[in-house]
């Protein structure tokens, strides 16, 4: 993890998540105060009720549990699904969809989201 400077997009709403057991954490600026949802309806979303909210590499940032994430791949391999090891939560990929975003889990944003 690098000690970098981050400014969140002009007019975008900082918000933070995480795991279930809060090894893996991360930061995100979202284009507030609205945002796009996308309910997905492949295997493993509809399985895990993934709720996508899209947000471009650079408004992306993994504060901690790098060494906790476990990747998992299936189908064209491309997608990088990272869970972390000692919870089993997903709550952010790399998606297939779209290469150069996140996809965060917005069930994994913290409760002061809605």
């Amino acid at each position: 993890m690098s000690a970098e400077l981050w400014s969140p997009p002009e007019f975008a709403i900082r918000t933070e998540g995480g795991c279930h057991c809060g090894t893996v954490r991360f930061s995100t600026a979202v284009a507030g105060p609205e945002v796009e949802i996308l309910d997905c309806d492949c295997s493993i979303c509809r399985m895990t009720g993934y709720l996508h909210l899209i947000v471009p590499d650079d408004d992306f940032r993994l504060l901690d549990g790098d060494h906790a994430l476990s990747v998992y791949r299936f189908g064209t391999q491309t997608a990088r699904h990272m869970f972390c090891r000692r919870c089993g939560i997903k709550s952010f990929y790399k998606p297939r969809s779209h290469p150069r975003h996140v996809s965060v889990n917005y069930r994994c944003l913290h409760e002061d989201h809605d």
